[in-house]
């Protein structure tokens, strides 16, 4: 297999016909066909059906392409590093959370950073805490905001910050009038079930409300939280949940209210220790840490 056979499939595969890729390849449309053929004939599986004059990728090709492209993203990246380096543009700074943590911490983050590193490109993702493990250990990802999860080889966690989950309620629900809420007062309720992700899960907000009497098996289950303020919004459920998605919902009907006893967990920022920190990596870390200060 090579490189000229994985470029004229995939020109076929944007353009639509060998004709396109031809063009865009600068040669023949009979040698784009025979590129395509020896293609084939390397992988072991056809890659297109002939239907009403027309070329359709196969099932197969389908799937191949994504790993094309895959492929031709890695090559961008090297280039744009050789760019960097020729033009002594600081490299990218690929950070990325859960979802909920990304919305509440790297908005003013962000906002901060780009008052002293304006140069600085940024690349901000949202990705379960299993994903995220998998992101920094690869070095896909320079630095992250997670829910702590058990000790993993390779990666450095610093803590950042404790936060307590909080009820929230529709504002039409009568626990919307309670200054403090309890796990007596779930009981009876349809109450959102937070379901574990990967290296994390939720087993102490399960084991709250089942000792109260809480029939918590048997509640909607949901990942995200900006899921579950979603179906609080529409009065199908309340929630023992985490407090960082909950500004995005209060001006849609969601009201929070404080749990007692407190069910607190420890966040962390944290970086693969195989990789060098950078002086933007650890500008933009200290940034979070003073964003999250004030929470």
């Amino acid at each position: 297999m090579r490189y000229r056979q994985i470029e004229a499939f995939r020109y076929v595969m944007v353009t639509g016909t060998t004709t396109g890729a031809a063009d865009a390849m600068a040669i023949t449309q009979p040698a784009v066909s025979r590129l395509i053929a020896d293609l084939e004939a390397d992988l072991g599986f056809r890659l297109f059906n002939r239907v009403k004059g027309r070329l359709a990728p196969t099932t197969e090709a389908l799937r191949f392409y994504q790993g094309v492209e895959q492929f031709y993203m890695g090559l961008d990246h090297v280039e744009r590093v050789a760019e960097q380096i020729r033009t002594q543009r600081p490299a990218d700074l690929k950070v990325c959370a859960t979802p909920a943590l990304a919305t509440y911490i790297f908005p003013e983050a962000v906002k901060r950073f780009r008052v002293d590193h304006p140069e600085v490109s940024l690349v901000i993702e949202g990705f379960s805490s299993s994903e995220i493990v998998t992101r920094l250990q690869t070095h896909l990802s320079h630095l992250a905001v997670t829910l702590a999860f058990p000790e993993v080889t390779g990666i450095v966690q610093e803590p950042l910050m404790e936060a307590s989950h909080v009820c929230a309620v529709h504002e039409s629900h009568p626990l919307a009038r309670k200054d403090v809420v309890t796990p007596e007062d779930f009981i009876g309720e349809d109450v959102l079930r937070i379901l574990p992700s990967g290296l994390v899960n939720w087993n102490r907000v399960a084991k709250i409300l089942t000792d109260a009497g809480v029939d918590y098996e048997r509640g909607i289950g949901i990942q995200n939280s900006h899921t579950g303020y979603g179906l609080v919004a529409a009065g199908l459920a309340i929630a023992l949940i985490e407090p960082f998605a909950a500004p995005t919902w209060l001006n849609n009907g969601v009201v929070i209210r404080p749990f007692e006893p407190k069910v607190t967990f420890q966040y962390v920022i944290a970086h693969a220790q195989s990789l060098q920190e950078t002086d933007t990596q650890r500008a933009f870390a200290e940034i979070v840490r003073g964003v999250c200060r004030g929470f």
